[in-house]
């Protein structure tokens, strides 16, 4: 597939909802731990719940992901996350609904709001701990449903977009078992047509040392 020179991902425009830090307040509890969906690395996820737009009568259950406010790396993959989701579109990702950005006394103040998924994560069911079995018939539609999001960020759009943290823990389940791919605090925007991502690789070592040369065996 040809793709023409196109703009960063950064630069396309988003349809992303912009959420205030009291919405998010109000639709988690006030961040209570009863609704603490896990902990990792990047900070807490909650659930919770917001009024849809189209219909103020019905409610939307939500997942929302709270950055630390101590670790600058986090910023750096909730900026690539609102990048990359902002612009995807397909059955097999995580949609992303929107963001909260907002500076208080307290500091930095950042956030992803995204559909709920009531399954959880693969990852959860494969655990020794886990009380559900996934029949095999539901495992080989769960590694199709992977397969097809990989394929669409990969080569069915005018540019690639490369997951780079394909694991268990990152793919999560809907109500109806459908797999999306989430997490894409690490991915990033593939090669020009033409370059692979090893000479992109190669270019930006020598961008950094420019008296840099490969390894005879590179």
């Amino acid at each position: 597939m040809r793709r023409s020179p196109l703009p960063t991902f950064s630069q396309r425009p988003t349809n992303l909802r912009v959420f205030t830090f009291s919405e998010l307040k109000n639709a988690t509890k006030n961040f209570s731990r009863s609704v603490v969906l896990g902990e990792g690395g990047f900070g807490s996820v909650y659930r919770g719940s917001i009024k849809s737009l189209e219909d103020p009568q019905i409610r939307i259950e939500i997942a929302v992901k709270q950055l630390s406010r101590k670790g600058a790396q986090g910023h750096k993959e909730w900026l690539t996350e609102v990048n990359v989701l902002g612009i995807v579109d397909h059955p097999n990702l995580v949609k992303l609904i929107g963001y909260c950005a907002e500076d208080d006394e307290r500091g930095m103040q950042r956030l992803l709001i995204y559909e709920f998924m009531h399954n959880r994560s693969v990852h959860d069911h494969l655990s020794t701990r886990s009380t559900t079995h996934i029949p095999w018939f539901r495992r080989l539609r769960i590694a199709l449903d992977a397969a097809r999001g990989l394929t669409y960020l990969h080569e069915e759009m005018d540019f690639q977009i490369i997951f780079r943290d394909f694991k268990t823990s990152n793919i999560l389940l809907d109500e109806h078992w459908n797999a999306k791919l989430s997490d894409f605090g690490l991915a990033r925007q593939g090669p020009a047509e033409g370059l692979t991502h090893v000479v992109g690789q190669l270019d930006m070592q020598r961008r950094i040392h420019p008296n840099w040369a490969p390894h005879p065996q590179e």
